[in-house]
């Protein structure tokens, strides 16, 4: 039963629409409008920015769109931590839901963002410093599938595109950088893996458009 509540209040927590929120005030208009259409930082990012024209507004209003959805799954794991019985499998649950939430609110037709703000937020909670290497991690497989990506169709490799656009080398590295949570936090691990099988899960048709982008001659 416990855990039920954790799951719920964990839920809630992760609906809350901070990138719809700050863009309505900063330019009027819905996040969802544009863009990649979903109510995450990157997206948040590049509403203001093609509304505003203004780059720095636009990277301020990353940030607080960012650390808002780490504050808000942080939240999450603290609450459930403190009423769950085993830390571990309150952990994971509250991860699980709370990037749930974030991904599907039901009030906006359970149309989300993708978690990966919320995810960081739980493993900068325990431990920063394997966050810095699973980031490491990523930006390395992310820049590496587009150099690959872009030489084969004879492009400039760019680190901006890779980031913000290289989905494929994203995914990959976002599961090579979860396995050493195994050896190296096993309590971790679980949330870790939790938060990632939503996250993959939510980039699925972007992972198909891309895949599908790469097939054309």
């Amino acid at each position: 039963m416990i855990y039920l509540l954790i799951a719920g209040i964990a839920y809630l927590l992760g609906t809350a629409p901070t990138a719809l929120l700050l863009v309505r005030i900063l330019t009027g208009t819905d996040v969802r409008s544009g863009g990649s259409h979903n109510i995450g930082a990157m997206n948040t990012f590049r509403s203001v920015y093609r509304l505003r024209r203004s780059k720095p507004l636009a990277l301020v209003a990353f940030l607080v769109v960012w650390i808002g959805d780490m504050a808000k799954a942080i939240l999450a794991v603290t609450i459930a931590r403190r009423v769950g019985v085993d830390p571990v499998i309150a952990t994971t649950v509250a991860a699980f839901f709370v990037i749930l939430g974030h991904n599907y609110p039901f009030y906006l037709q359970f149309k989300g963002g993708r978690g990966a703000a919320s995810l960081m937020g739980v493993m900068i909670m325990f431990r920063p410093d394997l966050f810095l290497m699973w980031v490491l991690v990523i930006f390395a497989f992310m820049v590496g599938f587009e150099a690959m990506f872009q030489r084969m169709q004879g492009k400039r490799v760019s680190v901006f595109h890779s980031v913000s656009e290289q989905i494929i080398g994203r995914l990959v590295g976002e599961v090579v950088a979860a396995i050493p949570f195994y050896f190296l936090d096993r309590a971790l691990f679980w949330p870790v893996l939790a938060g990632t099988v939503l996250v993959i899960y939510k980039h699925k048709p972007r992972l198909i458009a891309q895949v599908q982008k790469l097939r054309k001659p």
